[in-house]
């Protein structure tokens, strides 16, 4: 991004875009995308400031065929004319779905701060930068697009990580036949300190207060620093050390003690992300309370503070140490990741580490450099930093508008009281950090000493099997010991069903906090834990209450004692901790009522109208928030389990099944769960009306300019359906993105999949767009007509078998890790089937039985026939919609279209009189296996 013309910002991601179009050997649009998902597979890409990643997944056996088409995006792209427009368009519609995200907003304010003189800029690009400003001044922006295709696009500045089953001779073999035609060009990218002889910003312009009004409910204070660039001191690492005493939560950190003052919810100390490479970030950034928000000058008191003290003595090598210790155990037992995630990962390590030391630079310490540290914290100084303050209450204040996404904003000078307060904090650091009872942490005490293996059983078990033998209220308990990634980790999962979240809003919104404020008082011990890779999660989720355990088994017992005891004891919520909970709670379900994207909106009313017994709409949630107090939570934990519970789990990984009963026997103990159930509470999803139905509603974030139409064909339930639904979306699916997106410009989000509820499977079609709703909902109307059509009449049977075995590929794949095997598992828990084996019997299903002529029934007998369902969500912003293509019309509705515009009786009426599916509410299933 930053080797474009400054003038030309997002040119960078406008090339990436182009290079998706099309290339010599394969000209035509939506090819590579098609080739990628039919065969198990997905692509994306995206731009940084200084690099630009491509990357693709596919089934194995078509690697060769994949990296052929991928190579020639590097050779012989076409880069045709005829799309730039339209892929303007795209790179418009993207920026426009960030309109009103923090973020980006930043990104902005990023982007007009640099020096005018640096190369330095960053931005997405859109109509007016890419498309209408060149034009006024003359710029043909296709020929400035393939001058920096030209300019930048080398071998010698290219690198590449392929993941695949062959060898690594024949994996080079294929690549260097595939990639050899990549000219290398001699070309010097600079980076870091090479990248020009101006600073990046200029101090003035740096070294301010800057406000933001916000469109979300963000309460945000930010100190940041730039600091030389440090990808070189890979090494040492010196802003690892800083950034983990400064974001430590455990005890005597600053954000122990500012959290027990109530004034913020978070913090966290890191770097700049991707808007690094001529410089790095050192942040330090602060989610406020309420009390936080006139607090301004105590935050930063308390953090100058500990950076005095950090600055007045020598670095600690025993934290180093401890560091380097628990980077080591992380490395050596790595989970396995998705190759996904992990090549473009590995791809962007080879630029900045030698090939050598690419799979473990980014973790481990190698070398502990107490000078460099100490230069890194001599330049925290309050001459340096800039102080960035986001709430809705300064929206007076103002009274500027940032230059790329027009949110208002303003820069000022830090004011004069906090700089004197503040630079009294660092010059007697030590002793004003122990005033305020800041110190550093002491040795942790979760680091795992047992990292051993437990034998192997005797019988390696395929799927968990269900222990026996336990008392209720744990009515299963399933356990399968780690025979595959051999590790000494385990992940557990306990499913706590109790009649009190389910039965009013009120009880569920009370629930929800209690969890948090749970964690909350916990966080100062846990954390240790977590920095040593275990960790809980006590949330609701579905209709019960879910605690999610995971890590090095060695401790996994001694922090479930630590939730158990906490559970129990906290009758009383401390006032100091419902703030905090309670702030940021309030902040959450307002974004998630009135500021969620259009096409998030129409999953939420979705959910509301077919699910029952799963969890309550937002705006309920928040209703009932308003109204609760602290005093409401006293006593909580004996409420909820108050009228009987039934427990069921799940535990995998290096634990033995004694070691299983062991940890359900503490779950049981630990939260004196006395009485169960004699049935559960209930849980159900709504059979859809026959024919086509269209829910209007207004969106309710008034600065969103985008409607959503979100469309879902509801099937029958069964294992066969979903794999036949998988095979229609592996053959339509492609074309839906290409015809939709790529060619109709419809919008950014633009996307056809499938999906199962608790029980009934659908397929989806979900856009988000600028243009009138009724037209895009028109125009999957007219593709879904259109392609129904071709899996009826002209899809071949070679395309078919591609198809198959594409999502053959996709089922076959293993797990790569305990959390992927656990979650795989999570669905037979969660609908209480316990049926682990249905992937293995829907491998089974569509090696042996589906067929072309099977796909063309499905399509014939259940697709056509399916109850449609729009949920269409209309922007309220005063803005023009999108132009219609020329000689474009927005079809007339059928006269049996069922069109509904009420929320909350169209809810209601439609809740009275559906057909509900349920699942089992008695405690025996299980035990029926």
């Amino acid at each position: 991004m930053c080797h474009e013309r400054k003038d030309l910002p997002g040119l960078a991601h406008f090339l990436e875009h182009m290079l998706f179009t099309g290339t010599k050997k394969y000209p035509k649009e939506g090819e590579y995308h098609e080739f990628i998902q039919q065969n198990g597979g997905m692509a994306n890409a995206y731009t940084l400031c200084y690099f630009t990643n491509y990357m693709f997944e596919v089934k194995p056996e078509v690697l060769p065929e994949a990296l052929d088409r991928f190579a020639r995006f590097f050779t012989e792209p076409l880069l045709t004319r005829d799309c730039t427009e339209r892929e303007i368009n795209a790179v418009d519609s993207e920026f426009q779905g960030g309109l009103t995200s923090p973020w980006w907003r930043y990104v902005g304010i990023m982007n007009m701060s640099a020096n005018p003189e640096h190369p330095y800029h960053v931005a997405c690009g859109n109509n007016k930068v890419l498309l209408e400003e060149p034009k006024e001044r003359g710029i043909d922006l296709y020929d400035e697009m393939k001058q920096l295709y030209e300019s930048t696009y080398s071998a010698n500045g290219m690198t590449l990580c392929v993941f695949g089953k062959e060898s690594t001779a024949e994996l080079e073999k294929i690549v260097r036949e595939r990639f050899s035609p990549v000219v290398n060009k001699d070309i010097t990218m600079p980076i870091g300190d090479n990248v020009s002889d101006k600073p990046p910003f200029l101090s003035k312009e740096w070294n301010q207060l800057l406000l933001q009004n916000p469109v979300q409910d963000v309460k945000e204070l930010v100190f940041s620093w730039v600091i030389p660039f440090q990808d070189p001191l890979w090494k040492t690492k010196p802003t690892s050390y800083i950034s983990h005493l400064l974001g430590y939560e455990g005890t005597g950190s600053v954000i122990a003690v500012l959290k027990q003052k109530g004034l913020i919810s978070a913090c966290s100390s890191g770097n700049g992300n991707w808007l690094e490479g001529a410089f790095s970030l050192l942040n330090v950034s602060f989610d406020l309370t309420d009390k936080g928000l006139s607090a301004i000058e105590e935050i930063g008191s308390h953090l100058f503070a500990y950076i005095g003290m950090l600055q007045s003595s020598k670095p600690e090598k025993w934290i180093y140490e401890e560091m380097q210790k628990l980077a080591e155990i992380q490395f050596k037992f790595r989970e396995d990741g998705n190759p996904f995630s992990l090549c473009p990962d590995i791809a962007l390590s080879l630029q900045r580490l030698p090939p050598s030391e690419v799979l473990c630079g980014g973790t481990l310490l190698y070398e502990f450099d107490p000078d460099g540290i100490q230069s890194v914290l001599s330049r925290l100084t309050l001459d340096s930093v800039r102080v960035q303050h986001q709430a809705k209450c300064l929206a007076e204040r103002c009274t500027q508008k940032d230059t790329s996404y027009g949110s208002p904003m303003a820069l000022l000078p830090i004011e004069p009281a906090w700089t004197e307060k503040w630079n009294k904090c660092v010059k007697e650091g030590l002793t004003i950090a122990t005033e305020l009872g800041l110190h550093l942490p002491k040795p942790n005490p979760f680091i795992p000493e047992d990292l051993s293996l437990k034998s192997s059983p005797a019988e390696p078990q395929e799927f968990p099997v269900q222990i026996k033998g336990l008392e209720p209220p744990v009515g299963s308990l399933f356990h399968r010991q780690d025979d595959t990634f051999k590790q000494p980790k385990a992940q557990v999962s306990f499913y706590i069903y109790t009649p009190f979240m389910m039965q009013t809003a009120r009880n569920y919104t009370l629930t929800e906090l209690w969890c948090r404020c749970v964690e909350e008082a916990l966080q100062e011990y846990a954390y240790d834990a977590e920095v040593a890779g275990v960790g809980y999660s006590l949330s609701t989720g579905s209709g019960s209450l879910r605690l999610v355990l995971g890590g090095y088994n060695d401790k996994l017992h001694v922090l479930l004692d630590a939730v158990m005891e906490k559970i129990t004891s906290m009758q009383v919520v401390p006032e100091s901790v419902f703030e905090i909970v309670a702030d940021a709670y309030g902040d959450d379900v307002r974004n998630q009522a009135f500021h969620s994207p259009p096409y998030a909106q129409c999953s939420m009313r979705f959910d509301e109208l077919c699910n029952r017994g799963t969890g309550f709409p937002t705006y309920q949630r928040l209703e009932a928030f308003e109204a609760i107090k602290s005093t409401d939570l006293t006593g909580l934990s004996e409420k909820i389990f108050a009228e009987g519970t039934h427990v069921e789990g799940v535990v995998l990984g290096n634990l033995l099944p004694e070691d299983a009963k062991q940890l359900a026997s503490k779950l049981v103990t630990g939260l004196k769960l006395q009485k169960p159930l004699a049935i559960l509470p209930e849980r159900a999803e709504a059979e859809l009306p026959a024919g086509h139905t269209l829910w209007k509603l207004d969106s309710t974030d008034a600065e969103d300019p985008n409607h959503a139409v979100f469309m879902r064909l509801q099937l029958p339930e069964g294992m066969e359906m979903e794999m036949l639904m998988q095979l229609f979306e592996k053959a339509v699916g492609p074309k839906f993105f290409d015809v939709l997106r790529t060619q109709q410009q419809l919008g950014y989000i633009v996307q056809m999949g499938t999906s199962v509820g608790l029980k009934l499977p659908y397929i989806i079609a979900v856009i988000q767009t600028e243009f009138e709703p009724n037209y895009v909902r028109g125009r999957i109307d007219s593709f879904l007509e259109d392609h129904l059509k071709f899996v009826e009449e002209t899809l071949t049977e070679e395309e078919f078998q591609v198809c198959r075995a594409g999502l053959l590929a996709e089922l076959k794949m293993k797990p790569k890790n305990l959390r992927e095997e656990a979650s795989r598992y999570a669905r037979a828990i969660n609908t209480r089937t316990y049926d682990f084996g249905r992937r293995k019997r829907a491998i089974e299903f569509v090696e042996k039985q589906a067929s072309l002529e099977t796909l063309k029934s499905f399509v014939r007998e259940h697709v056509r026939k399916a109850p449609r369902m729009y949920n269409q969500v209309k922007k309220v912003m005063d803005k023009p919609d999108k132009a219609m293509p020329e000689g474009a019309v927005t079809p007339k509705d059928a006269d049996d279209l069922r069109t509904w515009t009420e929320h909350k009786e169209t809810v209601k009426t439609f809740g009275s009189s559906a057909k509900w599916h349920a699942i089992s509410t008695s405690v025996e299933a299980a035990a029926k296996l």
